[in-house]
């Protein structure tokens, strides 16, 4: 691991296999300083071509924990990175701090990002053909394609349904569970069948979760009760609902997966957050984005005992931007083995310690974004 004291300068050349378009530049590291306990941020340049960027590395153990944040909690919505990070230490012990944080996944129009999301084991909605990384109950990350399964299993009539979808407008025979990241109503049409559970336990993804019933949906309001989630069916599935009573035991089992195995031998998901492209696995370059921008990108070293928050500026005369080949040169040089490509451009953003530290493309400053990474530390 790099490790250079406030007042080192330090210099790498690196020059481009002919087939990774070749050319040569020099890597300055202007500073390496201590933010906190095991929690670095590295500020460096090059001069050709120019470049300068931003890295926090973090020493990956049970005191730091990453975790992914939605902006103002709901699907929908936008917030600057800063301002997430500002909510989430207002809504946590005092015991623990948000050290660094950077900006997540691409989004659509309305802040909803494009793949799926997990905060804290409660799922926003479900993936797409993208890469992604997720991260398991004991802090173990996993990162590639990650395909959807869900299914309802109501105790009284031992009967599995598939579920179809998570927050999203129900269709034509489906069953969708909405949760309070869709906000206060289903907007569902009058054609269905909607019932509240009250949650009684709480598991990662991939495994089951025990609810009851308590009430049935009006669908002319379709609200979704703080702290609750609602069943909403169509056509075929409508009876199995309709056959429920209050008090009746269901279970419901959201699924993340990677390859054939049952849920019960998947990881036990907590958290995750998409990207475009895992441009650096096991150390293989792997860019297919020519051309330069302002990047981010979230790394582990070989062994993963460290985690790494990389930004590069852009659209600046002080700093051009990168491709995805560029930035995998360069975070090797720091170490790391394992990146995924993060949302760029306007969007890049790194801070730490509530202070800024990338400069951001756009004239008015920080972008506001659908949902970001962030660090935090035990004090």
């Amino acid at each position: 691991m790099l490790s250079l004291s406030l007042s080192v300068v330090g210099f790498l050349s690196v020059f481009f296999p002919e087939h990774l378009k070749a050319q040569s530049f020099t890597i300055r590291v202007l500073s390496d300083s201590a933010l906190s306990t095991g929690v670095n941020h590295i500020a460096w340049e090059s001069i050709d071509p120019k470049w300068s960027g931003d890295i926090i590395v973090a020493d990956w153990n049970s005191s730091i924990q990453l975790k992914t944040v939605k902006a103002n909690n709901e699907l929908k919505g936008y917030q600057t990175t800063q301002d997430m990070m500002r909510s989430y230490q207002q809504s946590i012990s005092s015991e623990k701090k948000v050290i660094a944080g950077i900006n997540g996944d691409f989004y659509k129009a309305g802040g909803v990002p494009v793949h799926s999301q997990l905060i804290e084991g409660e799922i926003l909605k479900l993936p797409v053909q993208r890469d992604a990384i997720a991260m398991d109950d004991h802090q173990q990350f996993y990162l590639g394609s990650f395909r959807y399964s869900g299914q309802l299993e109501i105790l009284e009539q031992s009967m599995v349904l598939e579920i179809d979808g998570v927050n999203t407008a129900r269709e034509a025979d489906q069953l969708i569970v909405y949760n309070e990241y869709y906000g206060d109503s289903t907007l569902t049409n009058a054609f269905g069948y909607e019932v509240v559970v009250e949650q009684l336990d709480y598991e990662p993804i991939n495994r089951p979760e025990l609810f009851r019933v308590v009430e049935f949906a009006n669908y002319q309001k379709g609200f979704i009760p703080k702290g609750h989630v609602v069943l909403s069916a169509h056509g075929e599935k409508m009876p199995y609902l309709e056959a429920l009573a209050i008090g009746d035991s269901i279970r419901i089992t959201h699924g993340l997966l990677q390859g054939q195995q049952p849920f019960s031998e998947q990881p036990a998901l907590v958290e995750f957050i998409g990207g475009s492209k895992i441009f650096l696995n096991d150390g293989k370059i792997d860019g297919n984005w020519s051309e330069r921008h302002p990047r981010s990108a979230l790394g582990f070293n070989a062994d993963t005992t460290k985690v790494f928050l990389f930004t590069v500026d852009g659209r600046q005369e002080s700093s051009v931007g990168m491709s995805l080949t560029e930035m995998a040169e360069v975070m090797k040089y720091f170490d790391v083995t394992y990146a995924i490509n993060l949302d760029g451009g306007g969007s890049t953003t790194l801070v730490a310690n509530d202070k800024l530290l990338s400069s951001p493309s756009d004239p008015t400053g920080q972008r506001k974004v659908s949902n970001a990474i962030i660090l935090v530390q035990n004090q």
